[in-house]
């Protein structure tokens, strides 16, 4: 069975939402908030008596020290490349899968009728 270019087009987009919300979004999450992870050292000076001496990273949300289980990008290098390339390739998979359903979308329109 043939699937038509409007079908195809909502496909497109289908895959380019799904793929911006369930990959993007949570890994730009995760590489923001591991952009600003401090070391214990720095935490302790900032908020003395407040850090864990176990943690391996500490997060600062809103004015509070909170644990970081990643560390920081110097303690994780290959972590934090990880993530920087699952959400660069889930970007561009995202503007992909959107630029296909849109010139999909574009070739219908200037179809002649009939």
């Amino acid at each position: 069975m043939a699937i038509g270019r409007r079908t195809r087009a909502g496909l497109w987009f289908a895959i380019a939402l799904a793929c911006f919300l369930l990959i993007t979004c949570p890994s730009f999450m995760l590489f923001t908030a591991w952009t600003s992870a401090i070391t214990l050292a720095e935490a302790n000076q900032r908020y003395p008596g407040q850090v864990d001496p176990n943690w391996r990273g500490v997060a600062d949300y809103h004015g509070r020290p909170n644990e970081w289980g990643l560390g920081t990008i110097a303690e994780n290098p290959v972590g934090f490349a990880a993530c920087s390339v699952v959400l660069c390739l889930a970007f561009a998979c995202s503007m992909f899968c959107a630029y296909r359903s849109h010139r999909l979308s574009r070739e219908r329109r200037a179809e002649p009728d009939g």
